[in-house]
């Protein structure tokens, strides 16, 4: 993690401003992953909680079926369809990264693919 006193700090570990790997064997460029279940269900209509959640799941297990976790996570693009819920968003991001942040990029959008989805995240993972 490198975040120089030349450039603005959030504070409070929220973000890092720039994630450094040196040798990676192995990148993994992950789509955008939301609240829609291995079979194609929509899980949590309404529920940004729980949508947040579910994304990070499948981030995990795509993770996981490459042989990395969570912790290989250093890019996080984060598409809301109302950013007034970044601090559930926050508090979720805490918890599966009570050590580091990935590095990121939060942003509102006017709509996401489908209209049931609150949410989408997308990763870059360095196994």
């Amino acid at each position: 993690m490198l975040s120089p006193d030349t450039v603005w700090d959030p504070g409070s570990q929220l973000l890092s401003q720039c994630v450094v790997v040196e040798n990676a064997s192995r990148t993994l460029y992950l789509s955008g992953q939301t609240a829609i279940t291995a079979d194609g269900q929509f899980e949590g209509i309404g529920d940004i909680d729980a949508q947040i959640r579910l994304s990070f799941e499948n981030i995990r297990l795509i993770l996981d079926a490459a042989g990395g976790t969570l912790d290989n996570v250093v890019k996080l693009t984060v598409y809301f369809a109302d950013i007034s819920t970044l601090d559930t968003y926050t508090g979720i991001l805490g918890e599966l990264f009570p050590q580091t942040r990935p590095a990121q990029t939060v942003v509102e959008v006017a709509r996401l693919a489908m209209p049931e989805l609150l949410i989408e995240i997308d990763a870059v993972a360095v196994l």
